[in-house]
């Protein structure tokens, strides 16, 4: 998942839809909530227009240590100082593509053997951006793109159990979120057609506190 800050809404929502468009689990939050939200459940940070934070530089370097050194990327109109740039992994100028910006992050991440943003495996699962659909043990299986995005997060945060209202919040386009009753309605779906693939359900509620995949680890404690 990607970390997007900015602290003007309309600019952070732009993100935000770009990266949800290429299929990439995304949260964004502004300058001061980025220190609660961050966690490893986060493959990259991507902070808009740095220097408006004023003490840029002190900024990223108390983000870096406080994020445990997840790569800090940034997109701005204008080249950030030096100071700034030292603490970022790369500086994308605001007219980027957003097919180089995500393809430059995700390449960083990779080259470093660090965990990328794209991929989302877990137990046979294959929900990686670049397949265009989602594939269980190589069989392609015919989810809707709300429905991919709610098993992205879930194999993200596996073996969490994830509340209807965290996946509202972050595997849904901001300001898209429907009722949270819906989110039953799209692990049925779900559920209904891994079955008539493979026989079984693929998402359960988890004692009632939220939802999990079904790997044969929970199955066996179930």
């Amino acid at each position: 998942m990607i970390l997007v800050i900015d602290d003007k809404k309309k600019r952070r929502d732009t993100l935000l839809d770009i990266f949800y468009y290429m299929g990439l689990l995304a949260y964004g939050t502004d300058s001061e909530g980025a220190f609660r939200e961050v966690s490893t459940d986060y493959r990259a940070i991507l902070i808009s227009e740095p220097e408006e934070l004023g003490d840029a530089g002190d900024y990223l370097r108390r983000l870096a240590r406080y994020s445990g050194g997840i790569p800090i990327f940034s997109v701005s109109e204008r080249m950030p100082s030096r100071s700034v740039c030292e603490e970022l992994a790369i500086a994308f100028p605001d007219d980027v593509y957003s097919s180089r910006l995500v393809s430059d992050m995700i390449n960083y991440l990779d080259e470093r053997g660090l965990d990328s943003p794209g991929k989302y495996l877990l137990a046979g699962i294959d929900a990686g951006c670049d397949l265009g659909e989602v594939r269980y043990m190589s069989e392609p299986l015919p989810f809707t793109k709300t429905e991919t995005m709610i098993l992205r997060y879930l194999i993200l945060t596996y073996p969490r159990q994830i509340s209807a209202g965290e996946l509202l919040s972050h595997a849904f386009k901001p300001g898209r979120a429907p009722e949270p009753s819906c989110i039953r309605t799209h692990i049925s779906s779900i559920n209904k057609k891994f079955t008539a693939a493979r026989g079984r359900t693929l998402v359960s509620s988890v004692g009632g506190e939220g939802y999990a995949i079904m790997t044969p680890e929970l199955i066996g404690k179930k």
